[in-house]
């Protein structure tokens, strides 16, 4: 197909009028005034905002999503028998039909990072998957992008409240060193039972897969970097809650930010996340990377929402739109496949009537998911 006359915004900080050509679901030319070749589609998008697929970094869209979704709250990615599982695969829980329920396209999502939940000091490695579809494994746009770990009170709260381990901070933050030790010193012997375990967090020690550390506090993500500075470990660290102004080691020591929304009212560490700060660290240099809270059908706005509060902050377009586009590809290793609109790059693309980080009455009228339309205005909105 061709997309035509639309005003492009990149995902990478560029606004341009040009055109599209859409070929097996990739983008393979933008340029201005292309002709409309033979069998080829036209959209035209004259007066439309042409945007990216949004990409929410940390989601459990697919696993455990609204309690009207296909499987409500199975939580397949949350393996509460061992703190403990590095090993474990998010891919294997994913549900094609339950991610697809959420009609996630409708809010201009068009790829998710999904991960294992905060109640596991090592929960196991992370996907991205497509938004819309049936077949898990057809969806998956990559797996083994990085590795979940978490430090929250989560852990205390799941495994605590049937008084076994852990229980404190202080047998969390103790492991979490020693697992990485042992990791560090670990060598397969034959004749000897390979520990699982092991070699999979020595893909992080060998930065075969960035670590996303879940912290509660500004103290947490002090204490995780204490620890991995040993290694040479990739960190990312996730959720923000009380990241301040006083925060500027994030910059210096050059470790991106995934910020969780704070919708859930319910959780009182998310109550402390100041955007201010973080935007402000932001234009000093920080990769800061915006995510919605885990899943459930009211959340489906929230990396728009969160994307727009930063807007009414930074007041720049070219800063707010990568973060929640180009930036959550990139700490998902997923930037050479989509988070912005370039030549080579699946089209994942949307095309807005208005700017929506400018304007509350944007409506989409088409998402495109890798080429293919799934969602155009006037659909159903089924799962509410």
């Amino acid at each position: 197909m061709l997309i035509k006359n639309g005003r492009i915004h990149d995902g990478k900080g560029n606004i341009f009028n040009a055109d599209i050509r859409v070929k097996d679901g990739k983008i393979l030319k933008i340029a201005e005034n292309l002709k409309l070749n033979k069998n080829e589609e036209l959209v035209d998008a004259k007066g439309l905002e042409v945007f990216p697929g949004f990409i929410q970094t940390l989601s459990s869209w697919g696993i455990n999503g609204s309690m009207t979704e296909i499987r409500p709250s199975s939580q397949d990615n949350d393996e509460l028998s061992d703190p403990i599982t590095p090993h474990l695969d998010v891919k294997y829980a994913f549900n094609g039909r339950a991610a697809s329920a959420q009609q996630l396209g409708a809010f201009g999502l068009t790829c998710i990072g999904v991960t294992p939940t905060d109640n596991n000091l090592f929960g196991g490695t992370m996907a991205v998957f497509e938004v819309d579809g049936l077949n898990p494994f057809e969806m998956c746009v990559k797996d083994q992008v990085g590795m979940k770990a978490s430090v929250r009170n989560n852990i205390k709260q799941s495994y605590g409240k049937r008084n076994v381990a852990p229980q404190s901070k202080m047998w969390i933050f103790q492991q979490f060193a020693e697992q990485l030790r042992k990791a560090s010193e670990y060598k397969v012997e034959k004749g000897k039972e390979r520990d699982m375990k092991m070699e999979a967090l020595q893909k992080v020690l060998k930065k075969k897969l960035p670590l996303f550390v879940s912290v509660d506090t500004k103290q947490d993500a002090l204490h995780v970097l204490e620890i991995l500075k040993p290694y040479k470990v990739k960190p990312i660290l996730c959720n923000g809650f009380e990241i301040d102004k006083d925060c500027k080691w994030l910059i210096d020591k050059k470790i991106p930010l995934v910020v969780r929304s704070n919708s859930m009212t319910m959780d009182e560490t998310a109550m402390k996340l100041d955007l201010k700060a973080i935007a402000a660290l932001s234009d000093q240099g920080l990769t800061v990377a915006l995510s919605g809270v885990d899943s459930g059908w009211q959340i489906r706005e929230d990396v728009l929402w969160l994307g727009i509060s930063m807007m009414r902050i930074l007041k720049d377009e070219k800063k707010v739109l990568p973060m929640m586009t180009y930036n959550p590809a990139k700490l998902l290793s997923v930037d050479d496949l989509t988070g912005s609109i370039e030549e080579g790059k699946r089209a994942d693309i949307v095309l807005w009537d208005k700017n929506p980080l400018e304007s509350f009455q944007a409506k989409i009228m088409k998402t495109f998911m890798g080429g293919k339309v799934i969602y155009k205005e006037g659909d159903e909105l089924k799962c509410m």
